[in-house]
């Protein structure tokens, strides 16, 4: 019943819906509801409240409704594709979801390690199976401070009409991520994430490279301007590291991009630097980092201008 609980409390927490599946063929046999005597179909009144709670109660467009089916601590019975875990992955339980003839389910999972990791493993073994996630679908990356969510999402296509994957990993400051994937067949008559095309405009070219937080830092309120002879990035950090020590790991990846220091210093509660920014034009930059008084806070600022600006 806890299990279930569990189960619940997590589905009802996310909107987004998600999926995953194990590593090898023994391995995905020994975890289906099922396999082993038991019933995948999971009873009592908490099962009940959980499957009305996520079914939706209207029916689909073409009149047919949906059925959901629980499944604590193991996968679908008959799940439609059997897709690689994580090493280290513990699974939680599934979701299987029917709709007349199309067959879809969710998979939660506890997994160690960094979330650009989890989907890493992820792009490399879905890969050979046909399922990629083409360019096309992640947004153009703008420049600047890179705002740490909670969670990090990734879609893997086969065709324009699927079948698809979602895979989201909720990143927790201790213990493993939350780790979800959702499986969705081919289905001609609905449209998916795979029929998104790139088109034309997209955010303007920017000077400013990404800039990623160290580990254990949140970026918050992350925004930028772009406009004319003048771009910046704007965020907060939560932290309590120094502003001179942030400003160093920032400056790192600043001279990865090809930004050259010019001058700097940190004196007490600001750290800055200024640089000479790659490409035509002759731009210059600045990097300031500023710490609130008494709090865990560093206002963060990353400039680019053209002479003209000065």
């Amino acid at each position: 019943m806890k299990t279930l609980l569990g189960v619940l409390a997590a589905l009802a927490l996310v909107g987004v819906i998600v999926f995953t599946v194990v590593e090898s063929a023994p391995k995905i046999q020994e975890l289906r509801g099922g396999s082993q005597g038991q019933s995948p179909q999971a009873a009592g009144d908490i099962a009940e409240l959980a499957q009305r709670l996520i079914a939706p109660p209207y029916p689909n467009p073409d009149g047919t409704t949906q059925s959901v089916t629980l499944i604590p601590s193991a996968l679908p019975k008959d799940a439609p594709f059997d897709m690689p875990l994580p090493p280290g992955g513990r699974l939680i339980g599934s979701v299987l979801r029917q709709r007349g003839t199309n067959t879809s389910f969710d998979v939660v999972l506890d997994v160690t390690g960094k979330a650009d990791d989890i989907t890493s493993f992820y792009e490399r073994e879905l890969g050979p199976k046909g399922f990629t996630s083409p360019p096309t679908f992640q947004p153009p990356q703008q420049g600047g401070f890179v705002s740490t969510g909670p969670a990090i999402g990734k879609t893997f296509c086969k065709a324009d009409i699927g079948p698809y994957i979602l895979v989201t990993v909720f990143a927790k400051a201790s213990g493993p991520s939350d780790v979800r994937t959702h499986y969705e067949p081919a289905n001609p008559n609905q449209g998916t994430p795979c029929m998104q095309k790139g088109g034309p405009g997209g955010p303007p070219a920017t000077r400013l490279p990404a800039l990623r937080p160290p580990d254990g830092v949140t970026l918050q309120g992350s925004g930028s301007g772009f406009g004319g002879n003048r771009q910046s990035s704007d965020a907060t950090a939560i932290t309590s590291k120094g502003v001179g020590e942030l400003e160093s790991f920032f400056a790192q990846q600043l001279v990865s991009a090809g930004w050259t220091r010019i001058n700097g210093k940190a004196d007490g509660p600001i750290a800055w630097s200024t640089w000479k920014v790659p490409g035509d034009g002759d731009w210059q930059g600045l990097l300031l980092i500023i710490e609130s008084p008494g709090k865990d806070r560093r206002a963060l600022t990353l400039r680019a201008e053209s002479p003209t600006g000065f």
